[in-house]
């Protein structure tokens, strides 16, 4: 098989890591080797990598606001949906929505407490809309988020009220019922189209990143490298610290299961939700693995599906995280009208958005718009994230199973028999095929 025929078997994110990594190469001879001048900051930096970098960001910008609100729309009236179905429905929306806020809560904490953007001076930033909300009041501030004109909101790209009118849109689309069904087909196809060019936008990725990090380490020099590695072992360091502190709690007070019975069999199907980055593709896997534990296949096939839909902890730590790292790459004084904003919002952004690798760039984007950040920070994250979104997608999995077995055992659909026998999880889920 020729090399050509290899690089078109690329993933995305190889291909995308393979960008950072090469624009930081060439960022540093660049800097070494090429002159301060006309043809390095107007040609290069200024002229080509400005160009394709900050296209790539702004055709990303393009795809937030109706991808957003069709996603969220759709992933909030599928959740409500569930609820016709009696306890299940309302213990999974409750068990994944209490997890979510959770994750974002220790995301920012984690950031406050890691400071993973200490240290390393990009310059600094005023927010003038924020410094003004430091004066007002928690009840004013909750009430700032609710549109009162939500096309003027879209129009001025106002984050916080989209994904407030979409939750309202969503929960009005399931309690309306079959009259609703036009507009949901048509708010699905719209986020199936929405979906594609996101797709499209993603291929662009390898070639953004290449530049955005090259222009980055151009202007900001070497300090950047060992800034993106402090973020990513802090961001992954923050993944196992929730694991540790609330899944594998959860599991042993919540269904009486012994983690190391649960992270023996798990540790078998990991390397699927790390292997491909998505939560969707790791469903049928998901599945088997809740077999091998005992839980019913009622149970299983109902709750992670919505789970991959609805319940994303380690986009939640992440975005919570990044944040803060941002804030403190800008010397940004965090308020807590602010950390309110970031909390909802990260926490809202990622329901109802695919279990799909990159789609959480684009919720990152709505998370740091609904508070002023700068974009440009997106240039460092991007590129990392391809690596760090394997092991955060591993972390959603794992969320997705410890709720569903804590469902089972409320539910009497938990058999400890198999449980804690040497069913291989793998195996069941060829049953499955």
């Amino acid at each position: 098989m020729t090399t050509l025929e290899n690089n078109k078997k690329m993933s995305l994110g190889a291909k995308s890591i393979l960008g950072v990594l090469l624009g930081l190469i060439a960022g540093l001879v660049i800097l070494m080797l090429v002159p301060e001048g006309g043809f390095r900051d107007d040609v290069l930096v200024g002229g080509l990598f400005h160009f394709v970098g900050d296209g790539y960001l702004t055709l990303i910008k393009m795809t937030i606001v109706p991808f957003v609100f069709a996603t969220l729309v759709m992933g909030i009236s599928s959740a409500s949906d569930v609820k016709q179905v009696g306890r299940i429905g309302s213990k999974s929306i409750g068990i994944y929505l209490c997890t979510s806020v959770f994750a974002t809560i220790i995301g920012i904490v984690g950031g406050m407490v890691l400071k993973p953007g200490v240290g390393f001076d990009v310059g600094s930033m005023e927010l003038e809309s924020v410094a003004e909300a430091t004066d007002v009041s928690v009840a004013d501030t909750l009430l700032s988020m609710i549109p009162s004109n939500i096309v003027q909101s879209m129009a001025n790209g106002s984050m916080i009220h989209i994904v407030i009118f979409a939750t309202f849109f969503g929960i009005a689309i399931s309690l309306v019922g079959k009259k609703a069904e036009p507009m949901r087909n048509f708010i699905d196809s719209l986020g199936h189209v929405m979906l594609r060019i996101v797709d499209i936008v993603m291929e662009v990725t390898p070639y953004g990143v290449f530049c955005l990090m090259a222009k980055t380490v151009v202007n900001l020099g070497y300090e950047v490298i060992f800034a993106l590695a402090k973020y990513a072992v802090c961001e992954i360091g923050l993944f196992v610290f929730f694991a540790a502190v609330i899944y594998l709690p959860l599991l042993y007070f919540g269904a009486g299961v012994k983690p190391s019975a649960f992270l023996k069999k798990y540790s078998k199907i990991a390397i699927i939700p790390f292997s491909t980055s998505s939560s969707n593709a790791t469903i049928p896997y998901s599945i088997g693995f809740l077999r091998s534990m005992g839980v019913s296949n009622k149970i299983a096939g109902f709750t992670i599906p919505l789970g991959c839909t609805i319940n994303m902890d380690g986009s939640s730590i992440m975005q919570g995280m990044t944040a803060v790292f941002v804030a403190q790459l800008y010397n940004i004084d965090l308020t807590f009208p602010m950390l309110l904003t970031i909390c909802i919002t990260a926490t809202l952004a990622v329901i109802g958005s695919p279990g799909m690798p990159g789609v959480v760039m684009v919720t990152l984007v709505v998370v740091l718009q609904s508070v002023g950040f700068p974009l440009e920070a997106i240039a460092l994250i991007v590129g990392i994230d391809r690596f760090t979104d394997m092991f955060k997608t591993v972390l959603n999995v794992m969320g997705d199973s410890v709720c569903s077995i804590v469902i089972a055992k409320t539910e009497k659909e938990l058999d400890y028999d198999v449980c804690y026998s040497d069913v291989d999880p793998m195996a069941m889920k060829a049953l499955d095929d």
